[in-house]
């Protein structure tokens, strides 16, 4: 199973990739490239799919209950993962009713800390992959290549790579 790590090396790998594409000049080879780039981007999407699967809650029920972290919550999570976090949001499952438990103390601190540095992460997944997608969509725009056009769109419409649609 991918990692944080993992995709932020891939991630890089296709950026560089994308650079590459800047210095190329022969179109059959730059449409050759953009679909070698367009398949490392679905790469990337598979791995934070797989990713996302597993931070997020599964088999959410409903409720949503929010919970205030500590002053010494907040500085862990923004030192594990570079995302301040000030609130956790939390919704009912099968398995965990976080809005009867979290009242009656039956939830542990570290869970709610757990909790608020997987969402950290996956609002740091988003944001650092809407900038890497930004820069490639620059990077191809100014090739001007008619090839790649249709490459170029899929990106722009969603930058994210489809992060952003259920992370919500």
């Amino acid at each position: 199973m991918a990692d944080l790590d993992d995709l932020q090396r891939k991630q890089a790998d296709a950026a560089k990739f994308a650079m590459k594409m800047v210095d190329e000049k022969d179109p059959e080879r730059l449409k050759e490239m953009a679909e070698q780039l367009q398949a490392r981007c679905k790469e990337l999407e598979k791995m934070a799919r797989g990713m996302e699967a597993r931070l997020q809650p599964q088999e959410a029920t409903g409720q949503e209950v929010k919970v205030t972290l500590t002053p010494d919550q907040k500085a862990r999570i923004t030192e594990q993962t570079g995302v301040g976090v000030e609130v956790v949001t939390l919704y009912d499952t099968k398995k965990k009713m976080w809005s009867r438990d979290l009242p009656l103390g039956k939830i542990e601190p570290r869970e709610i800390e757990k909790m608020a540095a997987q969402q950290a992460a996956q609002s740091k997944l988003v944001s650092e992959t809407r900038t890497q997608v930004e820069k490639i969509i620059k990077q191809l725009k100014a090739l001007n290549v008619p090839e790649i056009a249709e490459n170029i769109a899929e990106l722009e419409r969603d930058p994210t790579l489809g992060l952003a649609k259920k992370g919500k």
